[in-house]
């Protein structure tokens, strides 16, 4: 049996003593929320990089997700009343903000203080520090799953009819030698529909996850990591950080590449269908967190496949994945070689070094997520069942 995770670290921490929050707690977080909500939205309309995927259809989105819990939430929480209010995130930052304006602006506080004094009350406590970390960890990479999710999305309803007349064409088949033919021909097609589809489902459970956090949905946040090598080391895989890093190397992976750009390769379709095994079980691990879905946080240890393998099944899955789509950049017919052999190195050696920086660059974000998870008890437990790391009886 696993102790219970610390409640001085654990901001989701209730004690069963508390009463039911009271009417002036239920305001102050409604008022609060309507404080904190309102600046994230101005924030993300005024905001340069931010602005390319606020498009007007996720901002609209926005904008009555804000409207529906301005008149939805004040009626929740004065009917069941949760006593998560008493760790609200945002009453936690607006005593912040409220208590750093205040030393700031008001003459009379900082005359009476030394400076050594006013510095300490610029340091955020532990929960306002963690309660900070949440909200930009869900405004950041919210906005941008949700950006993603909806692209994916329309990638689907946009190839929806080619996929109909796909499947009326593969239905009114009346042969072996014709079903196979029209995989064949629809096959690219067919490959880049599954790569697409695969990454909704897990940009869909990253959506959820960082839009919601409640009790209901078993999602509450226990900690978040502030360590800044765990923060940095994660950030640079997604935008605009990532892209930073593609400029630097001088080279971008490519989910679609095939082996001598050629369609009917069996080795470039061998290897395409590895690659898609391993983005599957990539998009089981999502689905695996379910609600739980998130960068930098603990909110409880999965267990369910594939987490019962391995304990990183989603990164070890991405950089094979990423493997065995790069490996056909580095297979070229032989007369390329004979004819271009010092471009097929250089090429080959900048694939290589941009392939092993970022399987760097997962392998430190794996164990830096590891240091932050190993704080919690229940953590620790799984770790001691699931041994294994990435690969089974390897590693």
């Amino acid at each position: 049996m696993a102790n219970e995770f610390d409640k001085n670290l654990n901001i989701s921490y209730i004690d069963d003593n508390l009463g039911t929050p009271t009417n002036k707690l239920v305001i102050r977080h409604c008022l609060c929320s309507y404080i904190v909500y309102f600046l994230i939205y101005i924030l993300l309309i005024s905001n340069p990089f931010f602005q390319k995927y606020f498009i007007p259809e996720i901002k609209h989105f926005y904008e009555i997700a804000f409207i529906l819990y301005l008149l939805i939430s004040p009626i929740v929480y004065i009917v069941f009343r949760p006593k998560s209010l008493y760790n609200s995130h945002n009453i936690n930052i607006c005593c912040y903000f409220a208590n750093l304006f205040k030393l700031v602006f008001c003459k009379n506080t900082i005359l009476k203080q030394n400076y050594k004094e006013v510095l300490s009350k610029l340091i955020p406590s532990y929960h306002q520090k963690q309660a900070l970390m949440v909200i930009v960890i869900k405004v950041f990479f919210g906005t941008l799953m949700v950006n993603f999710f909806y692209n994916d999305v329309q990638y689907i309803i946009s190839t929806n009819l080619q996929m109909n007349y796909l499947f009326n064409d593969l239905f009114n088949s009346y042969s072996f030698e014709n079903f196979q033919q029209i995989i064949v021909s629809n096959s690219n097609f067919l490959y880049r529909y599954a790569i697409n589809f695969l990454f909704t489902v897990d940009v869909a459970c990253f959506s959820f996850g960082y839009i919601t956090e409640c009790t209901f949905f078993k999602n509450k946040i226990r900690t978040v990591d502030t360590n800044i090598l765990g923060v940095l080391i994660c950030l640079i895989c997604y935008p605009p950080f990532n892209n930073a890093t593609t400029t630097l190397l001088g080279w971008n992976q490519n989910d679609y590449a095939m082996a001598f750009n050629d369609d009917s390769s069996i080795l470039g379709w061998s290897l395409r269908i590895i690659a898609l095994f391993f983005l599957t079980i990539y998009s089981l691990a999502s689905v695996a967190l379910g609600t739980k879905a998130s960068n930098l946080t603990n909110r409880g240890t999965v267990c369910e496949f594939p987490y019962n393998i391995v304990r990183h099944p989603a990164y070890i899955s991405k950089i094979l994945f990423w493997f065995f789509t790069t490996l056909p950049l580095l297979i070229v017919h032989f007369d390329y070689i004979q004819y271009n052999f010092l471009d097929y190195i250089s090429n080959s050696l900048l694939v290589i070094c941009s392939f092993l920086f970022w399987t760097l660059i997962y392998y430190v974000r794996a164990i830096t997520e590891e240091r932050h998870l190993m704080q919690d008890p229940e953590y620790q437990e799984y770790a001691k069942k699931v041994k294994w790391r990435f690969v089974p009886f390897v590693f």
